[in-house]
Formats: C-alpha cells, sequence, structure tokens
C-alpha cells in the first residue's frame, strides 16, 4: 500500500452500522420502579436509542430485596427492537 493510501484510508470513517439492540444500564428504584436510563451501547440510530429509552422508562421490575431490606441498583438491560 503506497504512502497515499495509507493516509487517505486513515481518514475516511465508515458509516455507523445499525442493529437492532441497544444495551442500557437501568436504575431501579426499591419499588421496581425505572429511575434513570443510560445507553452503553448505541444501536447505531440516535432516534432508536431514544425510542429504547423511553420505552424502559415507563417498565416496571419485580422489587428485589435483600433480607429485610429492599435494594435499588443499576442493572444492564439489552432491549431488542421488534419490527
Amino acid at each position: 500500500m503506497s504512502l497515499i493510501d495509507k493516509l487517505l484510508a486513515g481518514t475516511v470513517k465508515s458509516a455507523p452500522v445499525s442493529t437492532d439492540k441497544v444495551l442500557v444500564r437501568v436504575y431501579l428504584d426499591t419499588g421496581g420502579h425505572v429511575t434513570d436510563v443510560t445507553i452503553r451501547k448505541s444501536c447505531g440510530d440516535p432516534e432508536r436509542d431514544a425510542h429504547a429509552q423511553r420505552e424502559i422508562m415507563g417498565m416496571r421490575f419485580a422489587s428485589k430485596s435483600k433480607g429485610a431490606k429492599t435494594s435499588h441498583n443499576w442493572h444492564d438491560l439489552t432491549y431488542t427492537f421488534h419490527e
């Protein structure tokens, strides 16, 4: 590969690849309600990422207890788009 080819290859960015999954980090309160959602790995489309965040914010999960106290923690979740 010539020097010019190497230089040009370094300047060309490939287009982001869109997938049907978003990896998010979800914070649950003691009642199992989602209080915060952050994107850990994007699907490649900001609009779909935002859609996944909105959907997950409306979800409720079973509360988890540790002994007599309930816990609230961050959890990783994979959101899959079904079309």
